[in-house]
């Protein structure tokens, strides 16, 4: 009963560690500039899909294959700032209008990655081992590992660039109010510029080392948009801290759902779950308390 606890908790873990870098980037963006990025988890499909064709079909070691698909993603996320947001945002369209829009450059992206890649599953060559290895009675893989690794290291340099630099105090600002941080010298263009980039990166590097655990797929940006985006609305979309912890949440949720019951109703009870907590809290778990504190 005690190993088999441990098995989920660590599968929720790993989940848990994706759909929270992913809520901690939809919430990165959406702290700077109040939109929502729907093609959040394109970001993510394009760095599984990236490390396919550089590590497989270029024949690049990993390292050049991730500094490669970190400059593709920052460059789609680039292309999404200066065709999408920047155009509506200068002819004053409402947040809703700015949000389809980056619906539309999610459809964008799928269909170059459709057109690329194709439909079929891709085998992403894994950065660390896949060899079993023993921890105490568990058994996991370095690349399962390195996931969970991952969360706390963005969560980390996250938490350093928005409260122990003049930088992230600049980030903070313009998300609490971008039209009076403008006439403070804050030029609020290049915070939502940083903030679709830095978000790309995030998503790009989970994408990788997620893609040897679930394969390589052109629509796995979807479902990985519709998690994260769950994991801030449930942890608290303002803090990319408490959409993390929500990603986390959820993660475990699914996995014990999955393992005591059966993996069919997992999601809809977690949507039932979400809805409930929001209908009592309707900023999310640690909405009030992550607003107190900016």
């Amino acid at each position: 009963m005690l190993i088999k606890l441990s098995y989920l908790l660590l599968a929720g873990l790993t989940n848990g560690s994706v759909y929270g870098l992913i809520g901690l980037s939809l919430s990165i963006i959406y702290g700077s500039s109040r939109v929502i990025n729907f093609a959040q988890g394109e970001f993510a499909m394009l760095g599984a899909m990236c490390a396919f064709f550089f590590m497989v079909s270029a024949s690049l070691p990993w390292p050049l294959a991730m500094l490669a698909m970190i400059v593709v993603v920052v460059l789609a996320a680039l292309a999404l700032d200066y065709g999408i947001y920047r155009p509506l945002v200068r002819r004053r369209a409402a947040p809703l209008t700015i949000m389809i829009g980056t619906l539309a450059g999610a459809i964008i992206l799928y269909g170059l990655a459709f057109v690329v890649w194709g439909p079929e599953q891709k085998f992403v060559p894994p950065v660390l081992s896949l060899e079993p290895l023993r921890i105490g009675f568990l058994i996991t893989n370095s690349q399962q590992l390195s996931l969970i690794g991952l969360f706390i290291f963005f969560l980390m340099l996250t938490w350093y660039i928005l409260y122990r630099t003049r930088f992230g105090l600049s980030v903070r600002a313009t998300g609490v109010n971008p039209r009076t941080a403008l006439l403070m010298g804050i030029r609020s263009e290049r915070i939502v510029q940083f903030s679709f980039m830095f978000s790309a990166f995030i998503s790009g590097v989970a994408g990788m080392m997620i893609g040897p655990l679930l394969g390589g797929n052109v629509g796995m940006g979807l479902l990985l948009t519709v998690k994260g985006f769950m994991a801030a609305i449930f942890g608290g979309l303002g803090s990319p801290f408490a959409a993390a912890a929500g990603g986390l949440a959820i993660g475990m949720m699914e996995a014990l759902m999955a393992g005591y019951g059966t993996s069919l109703y997992a999601e809809p009870s977690i949507f039932v779950f979400i809805l409930m907590v929001l209908i009592v809290r309707p900023y999310g778990l640690l909405g009030d308390y992550e607003a107190e504190r900016r």
